[in-house]
């Protein structure tokens, strides 16, 4: 709990100056204070630091009560993050107003509770303090806010990653499943509360709350401050990506600049030469283009009723989606290179209608991808004639 609290608060002084710089971003302040806030819960929660905090503070349980108080703090500081996120200012400043206000009900309530008792400390707490008023009051106040906080964070994580991408909706995912957890933490508060009245000492709450609350904010935190760091952790991964792709398109795009060579965008020399760390994705960006231009160029030219016989033929091996679109560009290239050798020095059949918009996706990592299916096919049909339907041979 303790390393996970320093990476918190690590995390916060890292973007601290930008939020600092940046008053216009008030979901950026919030994300600052969840951070900070949750580091030092992490920390002061820790079995061998609330000791030590109580002895600091000079207040009996006075650890546990700072510990459960950033706690509060920190989730009200992501519901205000995700509050602005969500709405405009105008429209987010009275609701951020309102859950603030029940924060400090709670935490003057927990403080008042707990403060001038003689409740006995130690790891469990709810137990050892079976059905003394002070405590159960001090719980509810507790769990109270913790129950409104859950449901926010469940109810935004879930309506708008509909809508995210990415790593946003990566993030908003991971706050939905320790928005979960966090429930199974709040029934077994409530249950331990209810238990200590009956007698039942819960087995080990210290463990079993330490578990799901320390599972629940981490993965909360991890899932609000993803799409600030995922990009970066996945950079390695995506450099490799983009590599395998830049090759695996390597013959089809070389067919294609011999047929059109006026479609590069820059001499071959420069697109096969080695290439700097960081530059192949404008290499791979720009190889999609230049196939994507000579498909314009040559489809003009490619026999449709053969492409036809290629499509039924494709169904008929029960090829979908993006497979099935990728063998009829495929297609059509092939018929489009037979036509002639040097097909852009035609102008095509003047009566052929325009074609229609070609399959894929703008963004480079899924039209490269897309683009490989095609290469795959155009090898396949090229390399194996028979593949094509009969009487589509040359």
């Amino acid at each position: 709990m303790v390393m996970a609290g320093l990476a918190g608060l690590i995390t916060c002084f890292v973007k601290l100056p930008h939020a600092i710089r940046s008053p216009d971003r008030p979901a950026l302040r919030a994300l600052c204070a969840m951070l900070g806030t949750f580091g030092l819960a992490f920390i002061v929660t820790a079995p061998p630091v609330t000791p030590v905090v109580t002895d600091v503070l000079g207040i009996n349980n006075g650890g546990r009560l700072l510990g459960n108080a950033l706690t509060l703090i920190s989730a009200g500081a992501l519901q205000t993050m995700m509050l602005y996120l969500a709405h405009t200012p105008a429209q987010a400043r009275p609701k951020v107003r309102l859950r603030l206000i029940v924060l400090a009900v709670a935490l003057i309530g927990m403080t008042v509770s707990l403060a001038g008792a003689h409740a006995v400390e130690g790891q469990n707490f709810v137990s050892l303090n079976a059905g003394y008023p002070p405590v159960v009051v001090y719980e509810l106040f507790y769990l109270g806010y913790l129950s409104l906080a859950i449901t926010d964070l469940l109810t935004f994580s879930i309506r708008y990653a509909r809508y995210a991408e990415g790593a946003l909706r990566a993030g908003l995912r991971l706050v939905s499943a320790g928005a979960v957890v966090g429930i199974f933490y709040f029934v077994y508060r409530v249950a331990l509360l209810v238990g200590s009245l009956t007698h039942w000492d819960g087995g080990d709450e210290s463990g079993i709350s330490a578990a799901l609350a320390g599972t629940s904010g981490i993965l909360v935190a991890v899932g609000a401050t993803l799409p600030l760091w995922g990009k970066y952790a996945a950079l390695p991964w995506l450099r490799l990506r983009q590599l395998l792709s830049y090759h695996r398109l390597r013959p089809l795009w070389s067919t294609l600049y011999a047929a059109v060579p006026e479609v590069a965008l820059t001499s071959e020399q420069a697109m096969t030469g080695s290439y700097r760390r960081g530059e192949i994705g404008i290499r791979l960006y720009r190889r999609v283009i230049e196939i994507r231009d000579a498909q314009l160029i040559l489809r003009a030219h490619s026999d449709p009723e053969v492409v036809q016989q290629v499509r039924e033929d494709a169904v008929r091996r029960r090829l979908t989606g993006d497979r099935l679109r990728a063998t009829v560009d495929a297609a059509e290239l092939v018929t489009a290179l037979r036509a002639t050798d040097r097909p852009h020095e035609y102008s095509g059949p003047p009566d052929r209608e325009a074609p229609e918009p070609m399959a894929g996706d703008a963004t480079l990592t899924k039209e490269s991808r897309y683009l490989e299916l095609v290469a795959e096919a155009f090898r396949r049909i090229s390399d194996n004639p028979s593949t094509m339907p009969a009487g589509a041979e040359p």
